[in-house]
């Protein structure tokens, strides 16, 4: 495990999750995303503590297991430390059951749960973030609202002008490894991305990639995101220009784009199909009707 610099007093560690690190003069820490579960986080302890830094505030950019899983180890060692989120993500992060159940679309079975054995223990959310200016040892750090990839999404930018994007932006290696990427409100996620675009940071660092992203490729992965969503899109609305259910449009995304899914990346790319018929219907590009027990979707002329 390493510290790696970014500029001024914002840092990062490389991990199957990066971790956020911003370091006060008194030797107190900031981290945003800890990481997966409690493997994760006895790595950080023992860490930070070899390094005489005292890990005081965790911020969870969004409500997914891979981001906030190690967060209860930490709080147990580091005594007195504070969690933040966005509100939604606490509700969540606070009752994971949420998570599963609105991605399964209802109660969730056995095969989808024991993809989540790891996802750490159970902790409570100290404060709710919103967008707008946040203080921590009189230092301000900016918190953005990049819901999208998730309802609870958010962002940090350091006054070194570093940006924490957790998964608000895929990397492309991830999104040629999953490229039907995990999206709960395509409108909200094609805003976000064009929000990061006008932001004002030097670096930014995404939870999946080794990396570290200066602004200009920063923009250009966002772009990419886009088109990649505008892809699926259209490829969506041709397929509709006969009906068909969402069980069809979705054998038709896995089969024409050769996507090798498990049980759980069933579940996910069902959700953002979901969402991109909804996204569809509130542009009033697409209708319905229900013929012999199923739901037809159809372009509209």
């Amino acid at each position: 495990m390493k510290l790696e610099k970014i500029q001024g007093k914002s840092y990062y560690i490389k991990g199957g999750t990066n971790t956020g690190v911003y370091i006060f003069e008194n030797k107190s820490v900031l981290i945003i995303d800890p990481g997966l579960s409690d493997a994760r986080g006895k790595r950080l302890v023992k860490f930070f503590e070899n390094e005489n830094l005292n890990i005081k505030y965790i911020i969870n950019t969004h409500e997914h297991s891979d981001h906030y899983g190690a967060t209860k180890f930490i709080l147990d060692s580091f005594k007195g430390s504070r969690t933040f989120s966005s509100y939604d993500a606490k509700l969540v992060i606070e009752n994971p059951y949420i998570f599963n159940m609105y991605t399964y679309g209802g109660k969730s079975s056995k095969f989808f749960d024991e993809n989540f054995k790891n996802r750490g223990q159970y902790f409570r959310v100290d404060e709710v973030l919103s967008e707008g200016e946040v203080f921590l040892e009189d230092e301000y750090f900016e918190i953005i609202d990049l819901k999208g990839h998730s309802i609870g999404q958010i962002g940090v930018i350091t006054k070194d002008k570093v940006l924490y994007l957790g998964d608000s932006l895929l990397d492309k290696e991830i999104l040629e490894k999953f490229n039907f990427p995990f999206i709960i409100d395509v409108a909200s996620q094609i805003k976000t991305l064009e929000k990061i675009k006008k932001l004002d940071f030097d670096f930014a660092v995404i939870g999946h990639r080794k990396e570290l992203l200066d602004k200009e490729e920063t923009l250009d992965l966002a772009q990419y995101n886009i088109d990649l969503i505008n892809k699926y899109i259209d490829y969506i609305k041709l397929k509709l220009r006969s009906l068909c259910t969402q069980q069809d449009l979705l054998a038709y995304i896995i089969n024409d784009h050769n996507l090798k899914l498990n049980y759980k990346e069933y579940y996910f790319s069902k959700s953002t199909l979901a969402s991109m018929i909804s996204y569809l219907a509130e542009n009033e590009n697409i209708d319905y009707k229900i013929d012999d027990g199923k739901i037809y979707y159809y372009l509209k002329k």
